[in-house]
This record gives C-alpha cells, sequence and structure tokens, in this order.
C-alpha cells in the first residue's frame, strides 16, 4: 500500500520528525518489535499517513520533505495521523507542488483548507508598493475594535470554535511555519522594550490568519458577527496583503517586508 510520510533533511541525510530514526530511499525497512497494541498511538513501528495525515507532521520549512513509501506486514491504523507499519520503502521525493495539488484534492472530504495549511501565506515575503492606503487603514481601525469586542481573546475563539477538527494539527503547522518568523521579525524592528505587548498583537494577527483556514464555520464564539461572516476578516485581508499589525499598548504599528519594517505608525483613534 501507497502512502506518505514527512522527513527532515539534515546534512543531506534523511531523519524522522521526531525520533530521530534515519531513513534510506529505496530500502526495505522492518520493525523486529512492532507494537500490535491498538491502545497505543505513539510506539514502535514505521508511520505514515494519506495527504490528510501529513499536516501532524509537516512544516513549511526548507528542511521538510515529503516522500511516498510503501508499506506493508502489520499494521495499527488509531486515526488519520497515526498509522504505523511493520514494513516501510521509500519510493520517491515528492515536490511540493505537488503535495500542493494533492492536498487541494482533500479540502473537500477535511472541510478545511489543508493545501493552504500546509503551505501558509507568509505575510512579509508579499511584495508591496507605496504606502499604506486609505482603505487599509480602516481595516486596520475594524481589527482594534475587534480585539477590543472579543470576550475572551482572538486565540480562545479561534481554537475553541475548531477544537472538534483537526485543531491541534492544523494550528501547530501555521504555527511552527509562520508565527515565529512574522513574530520575532516584527519584534525586532520594534524593540524588546515593549516585546510582550506587541507580541501579543501579532498572535491574534495569527490566530485570525488561521480562522481563515476554516471557511465553513459560521459561527465564532465569544464575539457577536452576522451568521457566515468570519469577524477576523480585516486582520485576515491586511496578512494577505503583506502588512501585520502590532499595538505596544499606545500606538499601532504595521510592518511589511522580510525585515518586518515599520510602514505606517500611529493612532487608530485619531
Amino acid at each position: 500500500m501507497e502512502l506518505y510520510k514527512v522527513l527532515k533533511r539534515i546534512d543531506g541525510r534523511l531523519f524522522s520528525p521526531f525520533q530521530r530514526y534515519e531513513y534510506t530511499p529505496g530500502k526495505k525497512m522492518v520493525c523486529s518489535n512492532f507494537d500490535t497494541n491498538e491502545r497505543e498511538a505513539c510506539s514502535y513501528g514505521y508511520y505514515a499517513t494519506d495527504i490528510d495525515g501529513l499536516i501532524y507532521t509537516f512544516r513549511n520549512l526548507p528542511i521538510y520533505e515529503v516522500w511516498k513509501v510503501e508499506v506493508g506486514g502489520k499494521r495499527v491504523e488509531v486515526d488519520q495521523f497515526k498509522r504505523r507499519y511493520e514494513e516501510i520503502t521509500l519510493i520517491e521525493h515528492v515536490p511540493n507542488e505537488k503535495v500542493k495539488e494533492l492536498a487541494q484534492e482533500w479540502e473537500p472530504k477535511v472541510g478545511y483548507k489543508l493545501a493552504e495549511a500546509l503551505f501558509p501565506v507568509h505575510p512579509l515575503l508579499i511584495p508591496r508598493r507605496g504606502a499604506v492606503t486609505a482603505a487599509e487603514f480602516q481595516l486596520l481601525k475594524q481589527w482594534d475594535s475587534i480585539r477590543n469586542s472579543v470576550k475572551d481573546s482572538v486565540r480562545y475563539s479561534v481554537w475553541d470554535s475548531v477544537r472538534d477538527s483537526v485543531w491541534d494539527s492544523v494550528g501547530y503547522s501555521v504555527w511552527d511555519s509562520v508565527r515565529y518568523l512574522v513574530g520575532y521579525s516584527v519584534v525586532d524592528s520594534v524593540g524588546y522594550s515593549v516585546e510582550y505587548s506587541v507580541g501579543d498583537s501579532v498572535v491574534d494577527s495569527v490566530w485570525a490568519y488561521v480562522s481563515s483556514l476554516y471557511p465553513g464555520i459560521e459561527k465564532w464564539k465569544y464575539i457577536d458577527h452576522p451568521k457566515g461572516q468570519n469577524p477576523f476578516q480585516p486582520a485576515i485581508d491586511l496578512w494577505r496583503a503583506g502588512l501585520v499589525p502590532s499595538f505596544d499598548g499606545k500606538l499601532y504599528r504595521l510592518h511589511a517586508g522580510e525585515k518586518a519594517e515599520i510602514v505606517w505608525e500611529g493612532s487608530v483613534n485619531d
């Protein structure tokens, strides 16, 4: 049976993401102590999934690769993410564009934007020309109002609204691929004296972006909004326009470009 496996390429060699176990393309590997206990989600065996399970371990970072594999022998399949086999053979590397294509085909089945979750939009890599527009400033004002109106937090609104789906896998994939790159860049550009308040505001934008991966959710928790509309859309629109807002408790800033340069700064109430 053919499935897929996520591996890390380190110094030209291939390793499993968690256990750092080395794999060799074309070599049939057999687990001598395969665990047949179905109650154990993580145990001895070789793990592989179909396309819908890649999100559990794949991160859109340079060292991550997807390989097509042949599995056989004994098996324990707990869910779409935890499937282990007695035998495995790496067949061929699957280019990212092909992975994205396969993921798009799975989206009607999984109910969220799987391809974009695997390859999330990085706002600081979006080329921009010209100054912040009046329309973008209005989006920032709307975003400020939304952040103030969420009864708990943007994070918990998104978390609790999607927790019955595949939140852990989707959220952490986007988190690892985007949050640290965006967050640290913004904090660097503003200064560490306001690190925590700025970091919280950037995290809110990340959660807003994550919400856009779930177009089927019609009602988001802890915030009043028209059914069927995403209340976090202003932040999503800024994100896709290559702008990341930050707030230090007094002033807002909009960041753009690979170095998260400040392209606008001021009060949204002026």
